[in-house]
């Protein structure tokens, strides 16, 4: 087979494995038997080998997942207690009084059926936690899930790509063994380094920088600092990536050649090119191996290992064929690897450079025109990802990284390299600390003022997936070699994914979203001319929140311009958690004394030609806790939504003796699905077509509750839960039933389990 023609191969099987993540539903054991025999025929014939590669590529990524979701935990062993045996592996992570880790399972000291790998929360641990250590350990296991809202983090992709089969929390009291000789030895030392750069520098977010630089531990960033990065498009630089890896074989290579120069007068067969390059790929090597040998370090690495072996053999490797290899490496070790986002940010930057630059001649050794093109090219070439996965226009990136990329590159990393290098070596403090201190300290400073800008980021959702893959399409149209035909119609491919058509409730109509906070309460509705949030999700109150991930995305993607209105329900953690989030709203109403307006029974307003009327709690109620939440109907020319809040089954007999002709098209189920709420009586009185709870998949208290399921079903009332189905948007039209959808079912994958969801 000619060169060429494996080239060919490999890209076919590449793109097999990257096309299969998409699938909505996996083959089936049967049927991938069935396509391996097919692949295998295909291969004995010419004009179908290729197509028979590709398909081998799928059937490699397909059989890898099926396989770790067939190891998964059970649904129906939920909140079953085990006792297991493993070893912490990697840095554990602190949130609050909790710890989270990941420990491989000794599986022939537990359980058979527990999963190799389990994510485990410890709260307020005996001792402190380190990689390698090995333990005995009750836990209570959860199947992995997520929750699902729209432009949200997929939790349970993310679970599924680093092979995590359960959650799990710790019971009683664990028993450490005897720590592990080997295994876990790096991460101790990673550990080790940590603790000493957070106890030398003054500043936290300083520390949490050059932890994260120099170790990969980004525990000790802060929400609102990781945020700032990411909006600044500076969120790859300090983190360990091909970039820094290449720097550091770069640096390594440059001063071992120097130091080797004198050598070549007394020893005239010393190669120092060679020296060097392979000085690099150990310096490379021990960098990676700081970092845990993360993804975007492996693909550096192979990638700089098969430059360093053409150039040990005087042999040229295309930059592009380099790239393609460390992608089958990587395919063929991990081949859940596609699932993982950075996975494809960390390979499509580098293709994109190689396709942008590989045919255009050398430049002229002005390197900050160098730096400005090829920042150009970076955020042409990822503005598909950008838009299509994270609904962000970053335009400030450009003079961010004009800035961070020379200052981390020349003067943090090799400042932070030699005091680590001093640290290992058991030397105090040294200036190279202070030099690192100083560059993070100014980067933040500077990244500070471009955040406050306003051009410097935009949110900007785009439109689906078709609309990516034509962009993706344009954008490398675009950036073409010199030569390629009308390379601006590249633009005209990206417009449908800048450009989508939004799709705004006209008057008349409401959309309603239940948003899925898990054990908690979130809902917005949006009319023609304003837009109302009942509740804010769980939380701690202070802005620390799910809501305040959620709903500036989802506020962007409906073409919302912010909320009008806020309601509160009542004080609990579960539905006023989130309140700090949207505390600048105009008007906020709330059962409890506070900010804002009370929520009085006989308040009402009109919108989009739609009537919002609180019908409780009554003006001079006394505080009944739960039964004192604010219950909103909302009713037009589309049907009718009743929000109850947190009320049983006593507010709800108040109710109808207030009301006796109160009806709902769609209720939200009372008390959160417990059995004290949705009582028979106020079921059968309003006889809604649907009927929503807010829970968590794997809910502690097993809401909704049996009761409440049978009373449901004897009154004839289908219902659905955020828990199963995610997000779940409602659409009331004139004349015609609402129209009912759900994150499970919009963008399926094979990951997620549909069941009856609409």
């Amino acid at each position: 087979m000619a060169a060429g023609g494996a080239w060919r191969f490999l890209l076919a099987f590449a793109a097999g494995c990257l096309a299969a993540p998409w699938l909505p539903v996996l083959p089936g054991w049967t049927l991938w038997l069935a396509l391996l025999i097919l692949a295998a025929g295909g291969l004995a014939f010419r004009t179908t080998c290729l197509a028979a590669t590709c398909l081998l590529g799928g059937l490699w990524f397909t059989a890898a997942v099926q396989w770790q979701l067939d190891s998964e935990w059970p649904s129906a062993r939920d909140g079953s207690l085990v006792s297991v045996t493993g070893t912490l592996v990697e840095l554990p992570q602190r949130f609050d009084q909790s710890e989270r880790f990941l420990l491989a399972v000794d599986q022939s000291e537990s359980d058979p059926d527990v999963p190799a790998r389990l994510l485990v929360s410890w709260y307020r641990p005996s001792e402190r936690l380190q990689p390698g250590s090995r333990w005995s350990m009750q836990l209570e296991l959860e199947p992995p899930t997520g929750r699902l809202n729209p432009g949200g983090f997929d939790y349970r992709r993310y679970l599924l790509s680093r092979r995590i089969g359960a959650t799990a929390r710790v019971r009683g009291e664990p028993e450490r063994l005897a720590e592990e000789a080997l295994r876990g030895r790096i991460d101790r030392q990673r550990q080790r380094l940590a603790d000493i750069i957070q106890a030398e520098t003054v500043d936290l977010d300083v520390a949490a920088l050059k932890r994260a630089l120099g170790v990969a531990d980004r525990s000790g960033l802060r929400p609102e600092l990781s945020e700032q990065l990411r909006q600044t498009g500076t969120a790859h630089l300090l983190a360990i990536s091909g970039l820094h890896i290449g720097m550091v074989a770069g640096i390594a290579g440059l001063l071992i050649s120097l130091l080797a120069a004198p050598l070549v007068l007394v020893w005239k067969r010393l190669d120092r090119r060679r020296l060097a390059v392979l000085g690099g790929l150990l310096a490379a090597f021990g960098y990676a191996a700081l970092a845990g040998f993360t993804l975007p370090t492996q693909r550096a690495l192979i990638m700089l290992g098969v430059a360093a072996m053409a150039l040990l053999a005087r042999r040229a490797v295309a930059p592009g064929h380099a790239l393609l290899l460390a992608l089958i490496a990587v395919l063929l070790f991990d081949p859940l690897a596609p699932l993982a986002t950075g996975f494809w940010l960390s390979f499509a930057a580098v293709a994109v450079l190689i396709w942008a630059f590989a045919w255009r001649p050398a430049g002229d050794g002005r390197w900050l025109a160098g730096l400005l093109r090829a920042q150009l090219i970076v955020m042409i070439g990822l503005l598909p990802l950008n838009v299509g996965l994270f609904g962000q226009l970053v335009p400030g990136a450009l003079l961010a990284n004009l800035v961070a990329i020379p200052l981390v590159g020349l003067v943090v990393l090799p400042a932070l390299l030699l005091d680590i290098g001093s640290m290992l070596a058991g030397l105090p403090a040294s200036f190279a600390a202070a030099i690192a201190d100083w560059g993070l300290s100014r980067l933040l400073v500077f990244l500070d003022w471009l955040h406050g800008i306003d051009w410097a980021f935009v949110p900007h959702v785009g439109g689906g997936g078709l609309s990516l893959l034509l962009a993706a399409a344009g954008a490398l149209w675009l950036l073409a070699p010199v030569g390629w035909p009308a390379r601006w119609l590249g633009v005209s491919l990206m417009l449908p994914l800048l450009l989508p058509p939004m799709d705004r409730p006209d008057q008349g109509e409401l959309d309603v979203h239940f948003l899925d906070v898990g054990s908690g309460l979130a809902v917005l509705v949006d009319s023609a001319d304003e837009t109302l949030l009942f509740d804010t999700g769980p939380g701690d109150g202070e802005g620390g929140d799910l809501l305040s991930r959620i709903l500036p995305g989802l506020l962007v993607r409906i073409g919302s311009d912010g909320l009008d209105r806020v309601v509160i329900s009542h004080d609990h953690r579960g539905h006023a958690g989130g309140a700090a989030s949207v505390a600048d709203s105009p008007r906020i109403y709330a059962s409890a004394p506070g900010p804002g307006q009370a929520c009085r029974r006989g308040t009402q307003w009109q919108s989009g030609g739609y009537r919002f009327h609180f019908l409780h709690p009554s003006p001079g109620l006394p505080d009944l806790g739960p039964n004192s939440s604010c219950v909103l109907q909302v009713s037009g020319p589309g049907g009718s939504l009743l929000l109850t809040g947190g009320i049983d089954a006593d507010v709800e007999a108040r109710l109808l003796l207030d009301q006796p002709a109160l009806t709902a098209d769609v209720l939200q189920l009372p008390a959160g699905g417990h059995r004290s709420g949705g009582s028979a009586g106020f079921l059968e009185a309003l006889s809604p077509d649907l009927a929503v709870a807010s829970v968590a998949r794997f809910d502690r208290y097993d809401r909704v509750h049996e009761e409440l399921q049978g009373r449901l079903v004897a009154a004839g009332i289908r219902w659905l839960s955020t828990g199963r189905c995610g997000a779940i948007r409602i659409r009331f039209r004139p004349e015609r039933a609402p129209r009912v959808s759900s994150m499970a079912t919009t963008s399926r994958r094979f990951w997620r389990d549909p069941g009856n969801c609409p």
